[in-house]
């Protein structure tokens, strides 16, 4: 026997999850509310391929997102079977201030793919695409404006407008917006949102093109984790310069020429993620930086947090510079969209390790109070961009706001099957 619970598949940016509705998970035992999560997805799988479900076999393939707006019948913050994040995540009153407020909660959950692991306190800033889409998709969002000026235009004309959303990403409070191209849906006979897909935006690592969302993370504190452009790590007996950068995920960024050589490579940063992948010793040393850099800088350790990101010059005129992300023990396939923000956050800082290796001449002196700093760089699929707004804090400049473009659509809709033996025990 199987039991079906609501789903949509979506790919967003370069990452694919499974959205659930938060009722069909609110008020069983968060026990059991893991269980289904690792069902859903196949995992554990020895073999790394998460065969029995709907995970892809790498880490950005293997996510978890649970939407819902806020005030929603949850258990107390208290509870044992609370869902993670944090507490005031379902405050609708806070929720509903016009200036600090949210209109959707996204959870995101990273899956392990060969071990039983759930990694609660990350986030997928890819996954933010698709979550606005979602939130229109099931009407979790209204907006009566923006649905009067589309309803009183000419039909022939091919109505549109752009719907922010502010979506509460619960693992670390911050509040995102993402900017979804909408019109009225074609079948639904009362008047109705829904999200455009279909677009001429180019995200590298994705074929085709699609609806462009803007996506605007904001930087409430100063992103370098521990005050300084650079530190010293220490490794075993070698030591490696990092700039450690926090803007919603902490990431540490090393160069590429340097880990390479301590590992004794023959490998360049310019080599295949499968390549990297294959080089144990290259894999094992990058795993020893980022637990002395969490250790360095206070970082709880997790799967997914912090992540590595070997960086380096790039000769393409396109582009300021080359990097290798790693994220759940892989080279990605192409950016995580956090790694991304961190990146264009430490290109605009003078001294990161980012930022000397940066050719654009954007980064060569220090930015000024409203000036927006473009980055693009260079990944395995491609190339990727985002920019960096500069803002001003007691007298200080620093960047206080991300902005990127990405796409998204929905893959299927429909109930994903997990077996009823897992609801065993449950009311």
């Amino acid at each position: 026997m199987q039991r079906f619970l609501p789903a949509h598949f979506c790919r967003g940016g370069t990452s694919k999850g499974l959205f659930l509705q938060d009722r069909a998970l609110a008020n069983i035992s968060h026990a059991t509310r893991e269980r289904i999560i690792l069902a859903a997805m196949g995992t554990p799988d020895p073999d790394g391929r998460q065969i029995d479900g709907m995970g892809g076999g790498i880490s950005s393939l293997s996510k978890v997102a649970i939407l819902h707006v806020p005030g929603a019948q949850h258990p107390t913050p208290d509870s044992p079977n609370a869902f993670p994040g944090v507490p005031w995540a379902n405050d609708i009153a806070k929720a509903r201030d016009s200036k600090s407020g949210w209109d959707v909660v996204y959870r995101f959950v990273q899956v392990g793919v060969r071990e039983p692991e759930l990694d609660w306190g990350s986030t997928c800033g890819n996954l933010i695409s698709a979550a606005a889409m979602t939130a229109i998709n099931w009407n979790l969002v209204h907006n009566e404006s923006i649905l009067n000026q589309l309803v009183q235009a000419d039909p022939k004309s091919g109505p549109h407008a752009t719907l922010p959303i502010r979506i509460l990403a619960a693992n670390n409070g911050l509040v995102v917006t993402a900017n979804v191209p909408v019109t009225l849906d074609p079948v639904v006979p009362k008047p109705t949102l829904v999200a455009i897909t279909g677009g001429d935006a180019v995200i590298a690592g994705v074929p085709g093109t699609g609806a462009p969302i803007v996506i605007e993370t904001p930087i409430p504190t100063a992103p370098l984790r521990t005050g300084n452009p650079r530190d010293v790590l220490k490794v075993g007996a070698h030591e490696i310069e990092a700039s450690i950068v926090d803007t919603g995920l902490p990431v540490i960024f090393v160069p590429a020429d340097r880990l390479l050589n301590l590992a004794s490579s023959t490998h360049t940063l310019a080599s295949s993620p499968v390549a990297l992948d294959a080089d144990t010793a290259v894999m094992d040393l990058i795993e020893r930086v980022r637990v002395a850099g969490a250790t360095h800088a206070g970082i709880p350790l997790s799967s997914a947090a912090p992540k590595v990101c070997l960086v380096g010059p790039t000769d393409r005129k396109d582009a300021d510079l080359m990097i290798r992300a790693v994220s759940v023990g892989n080279i990605h396939r192409t950016v995580p969209a956090t790694t991304l923000s961190a990146l264009a956050s430490a290109a605009a800082i003078p001294g990161t390790i980012v930022q000397s290796v940066s050719s654009s001449p954007a980064h060569t002196s220090a930015p000024n109070t409203g000036d927006v700093v473009p980055l693009t760089i260079v990944h395995p699929a491609g190339t990727a961009s985002a920019s960096v707004k500069i803002g001003s804090v007691d007298g200080t400049k620093r960047p206080e706001a991300i902005v990127y473009t990405r796409t998204a659509r929905l893959l299927f809709a429909g109930n994903v099957a997990v077996p009823e033996s897992i609801f065993q025990g449950e009311s």
